[in-house]
């Protein structure tokens, strides 16, 4: 199989087409290919550049690399979507950061490829996997053109694995023993499901002692409302002080119960200016692998629901995934009231804004 990167010249699609070369996904009969997002680039030979470096460095392993900036040349199985804006990294900027300044300026990325794809590749259309946002965006765009099974957005996924991952470093345990989703939006409308959270080799009324201890007290149906406190805290604390505002907001996100560090520690990382393109990089990685190995695994995704749990539109979601999407899992009896109530509240106000930043798209 193969794989295109769409926006490889971007730091994140840089890091992505490394850690697939480094990590061997595809063999050298395989091909990886690079693409330019934007048509109006100053740097259009940034990526011929770039393919003859990483052959320097990954000449025994690399696979066949192909270049280019049409979107009607795109040729691999699996495509992911990592080009447009994002986030300016200056702290004097922080105030201004905003998703409809994004979505202002990706859709046009968005509508770009996702035409291009469904004019060249609707006999065999490939699985598309959205990292760039608003990822919701992105995946109404591309399901209106694609089968909707052929559709993931990244940002359930990477919170989700980040959820694991701060739960587990309170414990003291590897990730890979942990079991949580983050569902709902990419942003200030993502959900904690706690109750789906399983510490392997940790038994039920054991977990029923640690979960509010970890919780710190922090309610669900509260989330939203403390989500939103703490980064009015960091965007003062990282305005104020430009040389080390980012610092102190990492510490003071460090302290904060681990629902609350999975937004809000890539908020304060972002303005370090080191972002958080490694690990968006590496969880990506991870869903190229299961997608090109085709084998069954449950996942959280951003996914176009049609009624799916209660669900319309794009929100990210429990997936079961097999080379494309097989099903949505059922997990609305699974959940407590309020996470249902905040799932449910997330999707609709994903629904308002595409609207408002796609008024076409209906």
């Amino acid at each position: 199989m193969d794989v295109t990167i769409v926006g490889a010249s971007g730091g994140c699609g840089r890091e992505i087409v490394t850690q697939i070369v480094q990590q061997r996904l595809l063999e050298s009969r395989e091909i990886l290919q690079l693409v330019g997002s934007n048509p109006r680039s100053k740097r259009p030979h940034l990526l011929h550049g770039f393919r003859a470096d990483l052959q320097d460095a990954y000449a025994e392993i690399i696979p066949e690399l192909n270049v280019t900036d049409d979107p009607e040349k795109i040729i691999g199985d699996v495509v992911v979507i990592t080009g447009g804006q994002t986030f300016s990294t200056a702290p004097s900027e922080i105030g201004a950061a905003s998703r409809d300044i994004l979505a202002m300026a990706n859709v046009e990325v968005f509508e770009r490829f996702a035409r291009s794809l469904a004019s060249t590749r609707s006999e065999d259309p490939p699985v598309v996997i959205i990292v760039t946002n608003p990822v919701e965006l992105g995946v109404a765009i591309f399901a209106k053109h694609l089968p909707r099974t052929h559709v993931i957005g990244m940002g359930a996924y990477s919170d989700s694995a980040r959820f694991r991952w701060e739960i587990a470093s309170d414990l003291g345990i590897r990730r890979q023993r942990v079991r949580g989703f983050m569902l709902g939006e990419h942003g200030n409308g993502m959900v904690p499901v706690w109750s789906s959270v399983r510490v392997q080799g940790m038994a039920e009324n054991e977990w029923r002692l640690v979960e509010p201890k970890l919780r710190q007290g922090l309610r669900t149906e509260d989330y939203p409302a403390a989500l939103l406190e703490h980064q009015r805290n960091l965007i003062t604390m990282i305005g104020s002080d430009p040389v080390n505002g980012a610092i102190h907001a990492l510490r003071y996100v460090r302290d904060l119960p681990p629902d609350l560090r999975v937004p809000l520690k890539p908020f304060a990382i972002h303005y370090t200016d080191a972002k958080t393109q490694t690990a968006t990089a590496a969880a990506t990685v991870e869903l190229v692998k299961a997608v090109l190995e085709g084998r069954r695994v449950e996942i959280s995704a951003q996914y176009m629901h049609q009624g799916e749990n209660g669900l319309h539109g794009p929100c990210g979601g429990r997936l079961l995934l097999a080379g494309s999407v097989l099903q949505v899992m059922p997990d609305r009896d699974e959940m407590t009231p309020a996470e249902r109530t905040l799932i449910e509240c997330s999707a609709q106000g994903i629904r308002e804004k595409i609207n408002h930043w796609w008024p076409n798209g209906n």
